[in-house]
């Protein structure tokens, strides 16, 4: 029965079994994998099976679901060999074993643990036998790379058992038996008996058939009759619990056969070669990741190559302050600002929040900024703009994902602004005198999901001399306190903008004193969601 093991979590070791077709996943103790930490949402996820493979969906939870570090936002399979995060758990998958059978499973001439350490097996020409296993630890140590530290090993093991034709490395991967290495006399035949291989890895033992052709407990396979061996050795190699593969040695000529203590002296080897073949999966693991890391990297400085840094678009004189941030919860961002001036003395600026996270919603946020960029110049009012974005995005959106925006258009020469807003935050306005208030502004429609009203309305707001315009996303008011109970809210925010101080300082020193309030209120934890910040004020 396939199972999702808990590997790393705060409480211990757990394993819940995958007999359904759903499974939910949430804090809600009727969930059948129910989980305490209050980091996990009350329904977190769902586990489907389908078609004996596993799908993991997010169900809305707050901090998302994750498989190998990513963020899904749809139906996602899960494989052995994944790590499923919920919260501060990781789980594994431990899947039946998929091998197919082909035989009746055998009962084996002789057979030893895996974990056998039994150094009697250097009795028999101990000096030279002893002098192959330390060139194969040697061999073993000096790479991580596994097609080269596959092929050194069998060229040793046909020198440590001489009477072997053929050796065979398969590595178990999802769902299949992968041979990663071969050698002997016909390095195309790379056949073997499926229901031995499975004994070994189910069971943890190693297997000797000394003659094939008279075992009586062995049954006579379709696959064992077409290879004609005489003498088997099979052992499995496991590290940690985890069966990694096997290693097999067979022979077809007769007086050649393999004996008890050859079957000890290959277990004994293999417990090296497993433990080298788990690190040089996590070696390959970590290169992987690094390669990750990287690539996060450049993505990030890309997007914020986007994001403007010239905060004097019209120049100096134009009479007005302007400053924006975007703070990532990740690598990359789902928030976006933007500004850029228009004929006629006016400036055009936005401030968005992507649904979703990490990589899919920074690609999505490029995808919004590229539009506004287009249909800003070329509509009449920020309502007709928005809702031309919205049929742009809803047009091609298999993802589903949306975007909440406020887009504006501010005179320079008169103080006027004209404001619309799709689903987003109202802003705040400061007053010279360092009071502040949330602009009364209607909240239309989120964007990129076809039909329905999105009900976008152009409100006009007046901007005195030295009033400041305060936009922002939720990751500021949704912040919470370390043990998730209490959200910063807009309350907090706008205590923390209010006074005259900052209402003459740069507008610098606002988006630092947001972020910093924000850093004291959470804690220690990482942030949830990408914080954004634009703040326009008026000048003269």
């Amino acid at each position: 029965m396939a199972k999702l093991v808990m590997l790393q979590g705060p409480e211990g070791d757990r394993s819940f079994p995958l007999e359904k077709e759903t499974q939910l996943i949430g804090r809600q103790h009727d969930c059948p994998i129910c989980l305490e930490a209050l980091a996990v949402s009350r329904l977190h996820a769902r586990i489907l099976r389908r078609d004996g493979s596993f799908l993991v969906e997010d169900l809305g939870s707050r901090g998302g679901t994750f498989i190998n570090g990513k963020v899904i936002t749809v139906p996602t399979e899960l494989n052995e060999g994944d790590r499923l995060q919920v919260g501060p758990y990781v789980f594994g998958l431990q899947l039946e074993s998929e091998l197919p059978p082909d035989e009746p499973p055998p009962v084996i001439s002789a057979q030893v643990t895996a974990l056998s350490s039994n150094f009697s097996l250097f009795t028999a020409n101990p000096a030279q036998k002893l002098q192959v296993v330390l060139e194969i630890t040697q061999q073993l140590a000096r790479t991580l790379d596994l097609e080269i530290l596959l092929g050194k090993l069998l060229e040793q093991l046909l020198r440590l058992f001489p009477q072997a034709e053929r050796g065979m490395v398969l590595v178990l991967e999802p769902k299949k038996m992968l041979t990663r290495d071969r050698h002997g006399r016909d390095d195309s035949n790379h056949h073997y008996s499926r229901t031995l291989v499975r004994k070994v890895l189910d069971e943890g033992i190693g297997v000797l058939s000394e003659d094939l052709g008279r075992d009586k407990n062995i049954v006579k396979s379709e696959t064992l009759l077409a290879l004609k061996l005489h003498s088997v050795l099979c052992v499995p190699l496991i590290s940690q619990g985890r069966r990694l593969g096997v290693i097999q040695l067979d022979v077809t000529r007769a007086g050649f056969a393999f004996r008890a203590e050859d079957l000890e002296l290959l277990t004994a080897v293999a417990l090296h070669v497993a433990v080298v073949l788990d690190n040089a999966a996590l070696h390959a693991e970590r290169l992987r990741e690094e390669r990750m890391r990287r690539e996060l990297a450049l993505a990030r400085e890309i997007q914020q190559g986007f994001l403007p840094l010239n905060f004097q678009p019209l120049g100096p004189e134009a009479g007005f302050d302007l400053y924006a941030r975007v703070q990532p919860a990740r690598e990359v961002s789902g928030d976006l600002y933007d500004f850029f001036s228009l004929p006629g003395g006016r400036l055009a600026f936005l401030v968005g929040d992507v649904s979703g996270k990490g990589m899919p919603a920074a690609l999505f946020m490029i995808a919004v900024r590229t539009l506004c960029r287009h249909l800003i110049p070329a509509s009449s009012s920020p309502s007709e703009m928005m809702t031309r974005l919205n049929d742009a995005l809803a047009a091609d959106n298999p993802t589903t994902m949306f975007v909440t925006l406020v887009h504006g258009i501010y005179e320079t020469a008169v103080g006027r602004l004209t404001i619309c807003s799709a689903g987003h935050p109202a802003p705040l306005l400061r007053h010279s005198d360092g009071s502040m208030e949330q602009v009364s502004l209607p909240t239309g429609r989120l964007l990129g999901i076809p039909g329905g009203d999105l009900s976008l309305h152009n409100s006009p707001v007046n901007l005195a001399v030295g009033d400041t315009l305060v936009i922002y996303t939720d990751g500021f008011t949704e912040a919470r306190t370390p043990d998730r109970k209490e959200m910063f809210e807009v309350k907090r925010l706008i205590e923390t903008l209010a006074g005259t101080k900052l209402a003459k300082a740069p507008l610098k020193d606002s988006a630092d004193a947001a972020r910093n309030a924000v850093e004291r209120f959470g804690g220690i934890i990482d942030q949830d969601d990408d914080q954004t910040l634009l703040l326009l004020r008026r000048r003269s």
